[in-house]
């Protein structure tokens, strides 16, 4: 993790307000907690946002609540995310039913694998299907994959660890299901260190939510809560981070123009982060192959981060484990490191 860089301006916004929660006391509960609801309510224009301690979180309180007060029994994830996606649905005492398959174009399932899914269950009124945007792209699809749950009774909710700042036809992650979380763990595109935001235009689901998050201690009408919150020190570090994220999404974009250009002149297949209407934050710059012997055509490739996921949890039918890797971009990358996989992108 050493090479994760804050701007600077975050650094100085933080050192000019820290200690302002220190002589008023407000340690938790308080006024940047506040500011990260509102700033997430108009930068993705949502009705309502939640900062909470992590991304994980953030839905496992959605999915507890959905099973809890809306008669969810069971939950399907799609092959291609995380293990730790997987837990969280098991932690919320839904049922797993079962895995959606992913596509090498971007790594996520397409409307026709989540119909077919959809298709076997035997009560889709009953699931949640926790769908997960990766890399920094949005699911291409996610229009009428929600379109589709909709009409099933199936509750979409949308795992968007990945995407803070990622839109498709200038739309957010987070708007398309019933609600959706973002991650400010360390190594995300928008990096903090621990942290989640929750979005919804929901606004039942966001008042049980807020009440959740603090073992709805107040009003007490909950029969379930557990505390998720996010201290004020860490919300102003959040606060500070979060409101630079077009800053660093464009100095991606700088590194990612050149990898690009590379990529087109010496014939690499990569992920367009601009691509159908895409506006990717990059988190990931995706490199793919077709190839029988995928692992020879990335072997001089050695300028890499790790990939999405070097596991499934599902059928890898595409073997998308072994057909993609990942080359460096985060925040502020060192001019020696591009230089050096721009020459190792020169076949």
């Amino acid at each position: 993790m050493g090479m994760i860089k804050l701007p600077v301006d975050s650094i100085s916004f933080f050192n000019e307000n820290y200690l302002e929660i220190f002589e008023t006391g407000n340690l938790a509960e308080g006024n940047w907690n506040r500011k990260i609801s509102e700033w997430a309510c108009t930068y993705t224009s949502s009705d309502y946002a939640l900062a909470t301690n992590s991304n994980g979180g953030g839905i496992f309180a959605i999915l507890k609540i959905l099973k809890q007060y809306k008669s969810k029994k069971k939950i399907f994830l799609q092959s291609n995310t995380m293990y730790g996606v997987k837990t969280m649905a098991t932690s919320s005492g839904l049922d797993l039913c079962g895995y959606v398959d992913c596509e090498l174009d971007y790594l996520m399932p397409t409307y026709d694998q989540v119909k077919k899914f959809i298709d076997l269950l035997e009560n889709p009124s009953e699931c949640v299907f926790l769908l997960t945007h990766i890399g920094g792209w949005v699911n291409p699809e996610i229009e009428i994959i929600a379109q589709l749950c909709k009409e099933n009774d199936v509750a979409l909710v949308e795992d968007c660890a990945h995407t803070l700042g990622s839109t498709l036809k200038g739309q957010h992650t987070g708007l398309f299901g019933i609600a959706g979380v973002y991650s400010l763990y360390a190594t995300k595109a928008i990096p903090v260190g621990e942290g989640g935001i929750i979005i919804t235009k929901d606004e039942e689901l966001h008042q049980m939510l807020e009440k959740f998050l603090m073992y709805d201690r107040f009003d007490q009408e909950l029969d379930i809560g557990v505390n998720l919150r996010m201290s004020e020190i860490n919300a102003l570090l959040s606060y500070a981070v979060i409101k630079e994220t077009e800053t660093i999404i464009q100095n991606k974009y700088e590194i990612a123009e050149k990898y690009i250009k590379a990529c087109e002149k010496y014939g690499w297949n990569y992920i367009n982060p601009t691509a159908k209407g895409q506006r990717s934050n990059l988190y990931k710059f995706i490199l793919l192959s077709n190839l029988e012997s995928p692992e020879k055509d990335f072997l001089q490739i050695t300028n890499r981060t790790s990939p999405v996921y070097d596991y499934a949890l599902g059928n890898d039918l595409n073997e998308l484990t072994r057909r993609h890797i990942c080359l460096p971009i985060w925040y502020l990358l060192e001019d020696k490191i591009v230089d050096s996989v721009l020459f190792e992108l020169k076949r």
